[in-house]
């Protein structure tokens, strides 16, 4: 199995919480690497356990996830920035690692794994770190997943948003609303639309 590189139209389409990332240069690098994920990424579930929304247990459930973990960013970014503890520009680099940090959850696009490899965040942390987004992105998905999962801890307050965004989006019986206009690949399922812009 291999990838197939998206156009960046479509990735743009696929992914309307890209257009919450303000900075150009962290928005296109950020759909640049999309357009690179595993053809898998836009398939599979989230979770084939009972973990996860049950919406993000079916298929197409990890990219359903994606587009609800960019919402809870959204939502708690003006928080983490009324409180001091990021800067305004920071939550551009929030949403870039909400929308990449699972996107290599399954493993490598040429032998992906039934489901989440164990270092998944490692992987996908170093795809961004050899990207041109400033590390700060490949920190925050490298300990998205946090110590529960023998992974690092957040060490910055970004690091932090993501992990704890991840846990909200994450949680089996909270339904975050995902950034319009909904994907038409994802209209079969019951998902409340939020205009974000």
């Amino acid at each position: 199995m291999s990838t197939a590189r998206l156009d960046l139209d479509d990735v743009r389409r696929r992914v309307p919480t890209l257009s919450l990332i303000d900075d150009r240069t962290i928005r296109e690098e950020t759909a640049r690497l999309t357009a690179d994920a595993p053809d898998y990424f836009w398939r599979v579930p989230a979770s084939v356990s009972d973990y996860h929304h049950p919406i993000c247990r079916e298929e197409r459930g990890l990219w359903v996830h994606t587009l609800m973990l960019s919402t809870v960013i959204d939502r708690l970014a003006d928080s983490y920035v009324g409180q001091g503890k990021l800067e305004a520009a920071d939550v551009d680099l929030a949403h870039a690692a909400a929308i990449l940090h699972d996107q290599r959850k399954n493993g490598s696009a040429e032998n992906p794994q039934h489901s989440a490899t164990q270092d998944h965040e490692l992987r996908m942390a170093d795809v961004a770190y050899e990207s041109d987004l400033p590390d700060r992105v490949g920190d925050a998905i490298k300990s998205h997943m946090g110590p529960w999962y023998d992974g690092p801890a957040p060490a910055s307050p970004l690091a932090d948003l993501v992990h704890t965004a991840d846990m909200i989006a994450s949680t089996e019986t909270i339904t975050p609303a995902v950034a319009a206009p909904i994907p038409e690949e994802l209209s079969q399922f019951d998902l409340r639309a939020a205009d974000l812009g």
